[in-house]
């Protein structure tokens, strides 16, 4: 990769010139200035009740309760995980789960295969650090990692329909594919590479999430630290191994370090206003919730469609925060790890106190982000099966049955574009091409034991060779050439496993609250997805009725209840023809018994009138609790 060689003689000023030299040579820093160095690294630690006030969540694990997004299906050497709130790794062996936001790290000489939840495989090499995406920052679910540093390669499988496109996060860009094999590096300055080794993908730099590019089979690019991408070039054979020991080769360490540290910096500030905007799309979209809600009980379809167009774009630019959202707090996390890493190879040139305080906040921000997946945007995905014209298409492809009265109006076409509602780039997925098959498609978290099943089927590379190698000379010396002699002491006290649910009611906003479907029909969404055909509407499935969908009988008061069976329908109808006929004839004779009172009345003066009762609209009580500024915890 071609290097900003003015910028990087700039950046060479900011280092002492001896810290260069022991960086370049690889020898041996002092131990008594290693352990001088530390001291003086605690003692200005940021205080860490200050950097919980400012993310918004608290440090430590979540106990979890439902499936895990993905397993360790293989694995060779020493390979760790680092569990979501946690500071510190351990030791993990094959088939051990795990869930979003993870990190799971392969030692040098180590390597280790993931399987998603999607079927879709990461194979990661040796220094590498892979972590778990989450399923739910786009409108469609869809499997999704981020590459924090090394090299990984990914099998993706053809996407099932109702799916999106499986996602890869990098500090400097994302990758989302449609279902191909390809390849991702991140060095140890942040530069990443992406290539394609059969199918296509598109690329997007940090600058310009909004202008990606398609990027086809035996294609590589490069994307710089700052986000900004090159010229696709040809790829003709697999060379991580000697991609990523020249892209460290030329490293500056202290510089280097400083530059995730400024980076961290301003992501900070971008993850600050993301929130802030997403804060104000929830209370547009809670407020729709109930306001639908309102019309379904008054019966009101002209009120409900009229609500419809602009309550669609405020879903889409919700999700388009979304997957910014997920963006940032992986580039965030990466960083931290490369300049962690830096540090624990570099002891004597990294100021860990400058890194420190990012280091932390780096095990915050992915929990908070989990924490808003969870309150925001698992309920407003079913919103988007309910009301959106693209996921109401798509509603019975993951068995979603929509309720009666939102089924019987057509979601008009979204025609504004929910970019503008934004101040800031966002990524669009692109739409994928579906491949028919029962293969689950799990809209939120996967069912526990999904991967009983499903046998591992990682794509065999193209050459006769592993699709990493490690050169036989290294170059490098930032990173994969050099030992690690630091060490990092965890920072915040150890606390208890907390319950992942408790997390929503830190939310301020009330969505998924007033409008709720029965839970996906499993059965019902593999056949559909299975009979899929392109270009034609998808198959039809039996809606069923769940004991909080309500029914209106003659008083609008009977709920379905018992298991939501087709009878229970077949038996409220017929019971509701049986109460509309003898209410009829009731309404006929005391029509007729009027009359003739009136006719027969001696006294003309008097006066009977038959009133209709009175009906109010429900009033509406807003539901959003969010702020200007939102922050989890407070």
């Amino acid at each position: 990769m071609k290097r900003n060689q003015s910028m990087r003689r700039v950046i060479l000023t900011l280092s002492v010139a001896s810290s260069v030299l022991v960086g370049c040579s690889g020898e041996e820093a002092n131990p008594s200035e290693i352990e001088q160095g530390k001291s003086e690294n605690a003692a200005s630690a940021q205080p860490t009740d200050a950097l919980i006030a400012q993310v918004g969540v608290e440090p430590g694990p979540l106990l979890r309760t439902e499936g895990a997004a993905a397993i360790v299906a293989a694995l060779q050497g020493e390979v760790e995980v680092r569990r979501l709130g946690e500071e510190t790794f351990a030791k993990v062996k094959r088939d051990d789960t795990l869930f979003v936001g993870d990190q799971l790290r392969a030692s040098e000489g180590a390597q280790a295969t993931v399987l998603f939840a999607d079927e879709s495989t990461a194979e990661l090499a040796e220094l590498s650090t892979l972590a778990i995406g989450s399923r739910v920052a786009t409108a469609d679910p869809a499997s999704s990692a981020a590459l924090l540093m090394g090299v990984a390669r990914f099998s993706v499988t053809p996407r099932a329909p109702g799916e999106g496109p499986f996602m890869v996060f990098t500090p400097a860009g994302l990758v989302a594919t449609k279902g191909t094999v390809f390849g991702v590096g991140v060095a140890a300055d942040g530069d990443a590479r992406v290539g394609v080794e059969s199918g296509a993908v598109e690329v997007a730099g940090a600058v310009a999430l909004d202008a990606p590019i398609t990027l086809e089979a035996n294609a590589a690019v490069d994307i710089s630290a700052a986000g900004s991408l090159a010229a696709a070039t040809a790829w003709p054979a697999d060379d991580w191994g000697v991609w990523r020991d020249q892209a460290e080769a030329d490293i500056d360490v202290a510089a280097t370090a400083a530059i995730h540290a400024d980076a961290m910096t301003a992501l900070s500030d971008q993850l600050d206003a993301t929130y802030t905007a997403l804060a104000t799309l929830g209370t547009q979209v809670a407020t729709f919730e109930a306001e639908a809600s309102a019309d379904a009980s008054a019966n009101n379809s002209a009120a409900y469609e009229a609500r419809l167009p602009e309550a669609n774009i405020a879903i889409d630019a919700s999700f388009l925060v979304g997957l910014r959202l997920e963006f940032l707090t992986h580039a965030y996390v990466a960083h931290a790890a490369l300049a962690s890493e830096l540090y624990l190879r570099h002891p004597e040139i990294v100021a860990w106190a400058t890194v420190q305080p990012h280091a932390q906040a780096s095990v915050l921000w992915p929990k908070r982000f989990d924490a808003t997946a969870a309150a925001y945007f698992e309920p407003l995905r079913v919103q988007y099966y309910l009301h959106h014209p693209r996921g109401r298409a798509h509603a019975q492809l993951v068995g979603i049955a929509v309720p009666a009265f939102y089924a019987s109006i057509t979601p008009p076409a979204v025609s504004a574009n929910a970019k503008a509602k934004l101040k800031f780039k966002v990524f669009t997925p692109p739409q994928v091409a579906f491949t028919a098959t029962g293969r689950a498609v799990w809209i939120a978290a996967p069912s526990a034991g999904w991967h009983g099943k499903v046998k591992l089927k990682a794509t065999a590379p193209r050459g006769k060779l592993a699709f990493w190698v490690r050169p036989p000379q290294l170059k490098g010396k930032a990173m994969l050439g050099a030992r690690v002699k630091g060490k990092i002491n965890p920072s915040f006290a150890v606390r208890a496993p907390e319950a992942r649910g408790h997390l929503k009611g830190k939310w301020g906003i009330a969505l998924g609250h007033k409008i709720k479907v029965s839970p996906p029909d499993l059965n019902a969404s593999a056949q559909a997805r299975a009979a899929w055909k392109a270009n034609a509407t998808p198959p039809s499935i039996n809606a069923k009725l769940a004991a909080d969908v309500e029914l209106p009988d003659v008083k609008g008061k009977l709920k379905a209840s018992a298991n939501g069976k087709a009878k229970l329908a077949v038996d409220a109808k017929a019971k509701l023809a049986a109460d509309a006929k003898a209410k009829a004839k009731a309404s006929a004779d005391a029509l007729a018994s009027a009359k003739a009172k009136l006719k027969a009345g001696a006294n003309a003066s008097a006066n009977i009138t038959v009133k209709a009762p009175e009906i109010k609209p429900p009033k509406l009580k807003a539901e959003a609790k969010g702020s200007a500024k939102f922050k989890l915890g407070t």
